[in-house]
């Protein structure tokens, strides 16, 4: 369908508005001539009538002939636009001189003329008017009649050709002066809105088009004093806050865009339901070997290892679900066919009406760096460590059953050294070697020797040989530490078995509590007597607790109390139980800007330094629980403490206590 331009619209709109004015005005002219030529040509008859009537009173006053009347009337038509007079005789005037055929009423209109009444009519190009003539007081002089009856009419029938020629006449003025008017008024309207509408509209269309075209800084400045200027002035405020939005848009898409191309992780939008890359980062790019249009063709499960594939699905789908999560520590295939490891967290969110997922993957190449630089420090650690075994076996002969099993405990700690759990742990290690040294190097020394040999001189009735058999226990429980210090540093992979959840929480204890009654700590211990066992390492499982206990101290200070409590859970994952170790504090508690960040790696709340608080201990937990196939987690409330949860699936419904 065909448009019209606004300007020819309303240009039409006005002529159609103008031709239909000037049709009126000539349809109202055309009536009103008919109307003016009637009444023109009945009043003009009506004068002639009584101008006629007149001459014929004078004619009949002078002379008494009826010729003089007949010369009167054949003078009057003799007028260019009569067509004819006639006299018509009333039944009084009949009565009196006789019946004259053409002087007698001949139709219904001089029949009522003589009865007293007036008739105009119009006929085809002509008017007639008959005017009846009624007896006055001197009229009695000559007619037998009363004053004031009817004597007779007289008829007077006139062209109206002469009329037309007028009236057309002026109706050919009027036309032409209705055009000249419509004319003019039509290239005034038409300049007007030329002027006043077309171009600012024109102007207003022109900005618009710049602005669509990017041109923000294009203004119409109308300057008409109406209201197209204030529309004006309102396009070009539009404009210029277009321009600051659009220019403040800019510069935040700018901020984002540097602020997510510049992350040190790798950033990588998929789309949830095709799961088909959108977008990535440079980061991105350098942890794939991939480039950015490779990326863009491909989808995130084509970088994971098959068999971690169905996981890290299951995973996604979670996420979709609560709209963002974690993914345990994994591989990705580079483009070159190498590994890399990363971790994954996710957040879901909608753009444009569809769900994406956003995967930020941490590179752990330096993190697995400093691991083998801490590995390092262990080795250097354990070779001090031996070097001190071997003084304190020189000088402790009745430890020397003990040495062989120091020496193979340390020699199986170096072969399965492997990973950040491993060198971690070494270095909680020394942070307690000081101790160790000290408790090995004297009392044990000391005790066992001389008790031993006080025991055999006295006799048996000897009331200080039961204070002596007090002083062996103590370093028989001195023996017990050590061995539960071993199991701690015994390494990762080389003793996965069936074990007891309470045996595992109360070695840790018997490493700790010393330490936190010192400050004034009260433990609480709350053991379910009806645990299953679990498949795990002793070692690693002491590593875990150990550290939530550190953090449960730090986070309580001088005063409070920790209470460790276990239990099962029903129906924990695939339809298998859960052993429940649950370790509460009455601490400060976490920060809540600090929670999405407390199994970060080198992450930490507590004052850095010495070489102690460097952030690994809750990831390292977090490692080993998820080695463990279990899950860590924790409820924190600012000000009234913190309870950490510790799930491991059950091998087999059975108690060991």
């Amino acid at each position: 369908m065909m448009r019209l331009r606004l300007s020819y619209r309303i240009n039409l709109y006005i002529a159609c508005i103008l031709v239909t004015g000037a049709a009126v005005l000539t349809f109202h002219d055309y009536i009103f001539r008919e109307m003016v030529l009637e009444e023109t040509g009945i009043k003009e008859a009506e004068r002639l009538s009584k101008v006629v009537f007149g001459e014929l009173y004078h004619a009949m006053q002078t002379s008494e002939r009826r010729e003089s009347n007949r010369d009167v009337i054949e003078r009057f038509k003799k007028v260019s636009s009569v067509k004819d007079i006639k006299i018509i005789h009333g039944p009084a005037i009949d009565a009196q001189f006789g019946t004259e055929e053409d002087e007698t009423a001949s139709d219904e209109d001089e029949r009522r003329a003589i009865g007293g009444v007036a008739v105009a009519m119009e006929e085809a190009g002509f008017i007639r008017y008959i005017m009846p003539v009624f007896i006055k007081e001197e009229c009695r002089r000559c007619h037998v009649a009363k004053e004031g009856e009817v004597a007779g009419a007289v008829a007077v029938t006139l062209s109206t050709s002469r009329f037309h020629e007028i009236a057309t006449l002026k109706t050919k003025y009027f036309i032409a002066l209705n055009a000249l008017i419509l004319l003019l008024t039509a290239s005034a309207i038409f300049y007007i809105l030329r002027v006043r509408i077309i171009s600012p509209l024109g102007r207003l269309k022109k900005g618009a088009d710049a602005i669509s075209s990017g041109d923000l800084n294009h203004r119409v400045a109308i300057k008409s004093g109406d209201e197209l200027e204030d529309v004006g002035s309102a396009f070009d405020r539009m404009a210029s806050s277009l321009s600051a939005t659009t220019g403040g848009l800019m510069e935040l898409n700018e901020k984002y865009s540097k602020l997510i191309e510049n992350s040190p992780n790798a950033i990588v939008l998929y789309d949830a339901q095709t799961k088909k890359i959108s977008d990535v980062n440079s980061m991105a790019e350098a942890v794939t070997g991939y480039a950015r249009a490779e990326l863009l063709s491909m989808r995130p499960d084509d970088m994971h290892l098959p068999e971690n594939l169905a996981r890290y699905e299951a995973f996604r789908e979670r996420w979709i679900l609560d709209g963002k999560g974690y993914f345990f520590e994994t591989q990705v295939k580079k483009k070159d066919g190498s590994l890399a490891w990363v971790d994954i967290s996710a957040a879901v969110m909608d753009l444009g009406g569809k769900p994406f997922v956003q995967e930020i993957w941490k590179d752990l190449s330096e993190r697995r760096t400093f691991a083998n630089a801490l590995r390092d420090y262990a080795e250097g650690l354990e070779k001090k460590v031996k070097e001190r075994t071997a003084e304190l076996n020189s000088s402790l002969e009745t430890l020397e059953k003990y040495k062989n099993e120091l020496e193979k405990a340390y020699a199986k700690l170096k072969d399965s050294e492997k990973g950040l759990v491993e060198s971690a742990k070494l270095a909680s290690l020394g942070e307690m070697g000081a101790g160790i040294a000290h408790e090995l190097n004297s009392p044990l020394a000391g005790i066992l020797s001389i008790t031993e040999v006080l025991i055999n001189r006295s006799a048996e009735n000897d009331p200080n040989k039961r204070l002596l058999e007090k002083m062996k226990d103590a370093a028989v429980r001195s023996k017990d530490i050590i061995s539960d210090m071993l199991t701690y540093a015994r390494p990762a992979a080389s003793l996965m078995s069936e074990t007891a959840i309470n045996d595992v929480v109360k070695s840790t204890l018997s490493l700790f509590t010393s330490e936190l009654k010192k400050i004034s700590i009260e433990i609480r211990e709350d053991y379910s007597k009806s645990l299953p066992l679990i498949t795990g390492n002793k070692g690693q499982l002491m590593s875990v607790f150990l550290n939530i206990l550190k953090n449960a101290r730090d986070a309580i200070g001088e005063k409070g109390a920790i209470t460790i409590k276990t239990g099962v859970e029903r129906a924990y994952g695939y339809g298998i139980d859960a052993v429940v170790v649950e370790i509460s504090d009455t601490g400060s508690g976490i920060p809540f800007e600090a929670r999405d960040m407390v199994f970060d790696p080198f992450f930490t709340t507590k004052e850095k330094g010495g070489g102690l608080n460097i952030g690994l201990g809750l990831s390292i937990a977090k490692s080993i629980v998820t080695l463990h196939n279990g899950s860590i987690g924790f409820v924190s409330e600012p000000g009234k403490g913190t309870t950490f949860k510790v799930s491991f699936p059950a091998f087999k419904n059975q108690s060991l206590e």
